[in-house]
């Protein structure tokens, strides 16, 4: 069954071919008489795919309004509810349409970036997944286990408190909730980047819960007044709104964890899940509380995901270790965040890495199931060290039993040890996990967007990255990445403006420097081009070559691109493994350069060969 019927008139198929394309290009299958086989009885098949379609786009022009097989095939669509109607041309369509909204695409010339075209296909896809609860994207990829998990969203709980300066506290309490649900098998919990998006927000429960496709809400207020607390909770369904459970909580600051054990062991009563013995007996090391502050304090920053911000996040790990030297999970978070640090080119992972490595050691030392540490250590095996084999092995050790864990970890693995070891499939299930757990991430979003790239399915990563656009206009990889896209097709007219975006955005990032003076080159403008890319100077600033090797490999100079890829992997930029795996570097791959630097990083010359 396709997704969507086109109806238009013979005379005007080289538009209808153009729609379909574009449709096909969002992800859409299309059904439309060109596709029709030899042999098949016309009016049969063109009625059977007609009933069965989700969505009908009618093509109205002056041919088309004149047809009576459009005209039927409009009428059973109203009737059926599946209409989706464009004009395009001027034209005076049939009276009984003309109440029915309809866009006007009359000027659209295939351009995937146009605005009306984008709100159309927001318009299709409504009527395509009306009948799904998944969140747009999730729904590609969420298993029917999956969708049958009792599922709840925590919101970042309101800070009460009458001091800007608590917000750390209050979220940080919702957050340490979440991980703790996030332990408990048989329960699906989205994960804080999505689940915070809603806050400081007036948006309904039920909105929340359908765009985070989850059944079941969860939140509260924090009010703090000395060393005293008052927390209130509230799990409420989204089905119809009610209340499932609330209770207020008036304890010493110190009670904060016996707060946080009690909310979620009334929430695993409330949604009818008992708890295994492995869940129950897990224990949790308690920290002292001026090391708990300090690492709340600390993970506020970091999400901010700023220079600025990173650099106090950075002392606010540091000083939750030196308050509480036995807490395993401030270690391993401070490793995670040192791996942030130089994924963004704020830190060389020259200088990072050992500390990374006894961080993460460390943590295993008092904890050897924690798994941040053990995807601390597999982004370091393949980003660092290039040692595949012990990637894979602290992988399967951060991995529990069911396959699903946490989200970082899938996006960590995912992108820095099976795309950057060329196994881009697994990639694209790892990323697609970090998403279906975190839905709005859009770091992870535009993750799953290369990697669907490097796979060449295309289709998909557009609508994952134009909805991710949607949701940001000004998140920046989502722009440098819509640019490889079009780059990837070929198509560098269309991959500029996006470039140009980055760039706007970034223009202290090696990569959108190197992008849009790329595509300068590549659209006729190569003056232009070369003073963009100059401010990368000869290389030697940490990032540079990685930007360089990128630029040359846009304009196709392969020789110029593989030997500035070859000292960055020198230098080792955490980026290059992934970077080499990507579309832009596809035309490297092939060529007998690719030998050498898939040996450099320790992988065999086939890692390279196109997915297919």
């Amino acid at each position: 069954m396709a997704d969507i019927f086109l109806s238009y008139n013979r005379e005007d198929q080289a538009t209808a071919r153009r729609f379909a394309d574009g449709f096909e290009r969002a992800g859409f299958s299309v059904w439309w008489d060109a596709t029709l086989r030899t042999g098949e009885a016309y009016d049969q098949v063109t009625e059977k795919a007609l009933k069965d379609a989700k969505a009908v786009v009618v093509l109205w022009s002056r041919k088309s309004v004149e047809s009576r097989w459009v005209r039927a095939e409009a009428t059973l669509a109203d009737r059926n509810g599946t209409l989706v109607p464009v004009m395009i041309e001027d034209c005076q369509r049939p009276i009984m349409f003309e109440l029915t909204q309809t866009a006007d695409l009359s000027a659209w010339s295939g351009d995937a970036s146009d605005r009306a075209w984008r709100a159309y296909l927001t318009d299709v896809r409504r009527f395509v997944e009306k009948d799904s609860a998944r969140i747009p994207d999730a729904s590609r990829t969420m298993d029917a286990a999956v969708e049958r998990l009792p599922s709840i969203a925590v919101l970042a709980f309101a800070n009460l408190s009458g001091d800007k300066e608590h917000e750390y506290f209050s979220d940080g309490l919702a957050e340490e909730i979440i991980n703790v649900l996030a332990q408990i098998s048989g329960l699906r919990v989205i994960a804080r980047t999505s689940a915070f998006a809603f806050k400081g927000q007036n948006t309904d429960i039920r909105r929340i819960a359908e765009t985070l496709g989850v059944a079941n809400v969860l939140e509260g207020s924090v009010r703090r007044s000395g060393n005293r607390i008052r927390v209130t909770a509230q799990l409420i369904s989204a089905s119809n709104g009610s209340h499932l459970w609330s209770q207020r909580y008036d304890r010493e600051l110190a009670d904060v964890f016996a707060v946080q054990d009690e909310i979620s062991a009334a929430i695993s009563e409330a949604l009818k899940i008992k708890l295994s013995p492995q869940d129950a007996a897990k224990p949790r090391h308690t920290p002292a509380l001026p090391a708990y502050e300090a690492l709340l304090k600390a993970r506020y920053f970091h999400w901010k995901l700023r220079a600025e911000s990173m650099d106090q996040a950075k002392l606010f790990h540091e000083q939750a270790i030196a308050l509480d030297p036995q807490y395993p999970l401030a270690h391993a978070l401070y490793a995670e965040h040192l791996i942030g640090r130089a994924g963004l080119g704020f830190s060389p992972l020259h200088e990072v890495a050992p500390a990374i490595r006894t961080l993460a050691k460390r943590a295993l030392e008092m904890d050897p199931s924690l798994a941040e540490a053990h995807g601390a250590l597999c982004a370091l095996a393949a980003a660092y060290d290039y040692d595949w084999h012990e990637a894979g092995r602290q992988f399967a050790l951060a991995m529990p039993a069911g396959g699903r864990g946490s989200p970082q970890v899938h996006f960590n693995c995912g992108l820095f040890y099976f795309l950057g070891s060329g196994r881009r499939q697994e990639a694209v299930e790892q990323l697609q996990l970090a998403v279906q757990a975190d839905p709005l991430n859009l770091m992870y979003r535009a993750s799953l967007g290369v990697s669907l790239i490097a796979v060449g399915r295309h289709g998909e990563a557009e609508e994952l990255l134009y909805q991710s656009r949607d949701l940001d206009p000004n998140f920046m990889p989502t722009h440098l990445y819509l640019a490889a896209l079009h780059s990837a097709r070929q198509k560098f007219a269309e991959a500029l403006p996006f470039a140009e975006k980055a760039f706007s955005l970034a223009p202290w990032f090696s990569q959108t420097v190197a992008a849009y003076a790329g595509l300068l080159v590549r659209t006729g403008e190569p003056d232009r081009g070369g003073e963009i890319v100059s401010a990368l100077g000869r290389g030697e600033a940490y990032g540079a070559s990685r930007g360089l090797a990128t630029f040359h490999a846009i304009c196709g100079d392969i020789d110029a691109a593989a030997d500035r890829y070859e000292r960055a992997i020198a230098e080792r930029d955490p980026n290059i493994p992934y970077n080499l795996q990507s579309a832009q570097a596809l035309q490297l791959r092939e060529s007998a350069r690719w030998a050498r630097l898939a040996a450099l990083m320790n992988l065999p010359a086939a890692a390279g060969t196109p997915a297919t």
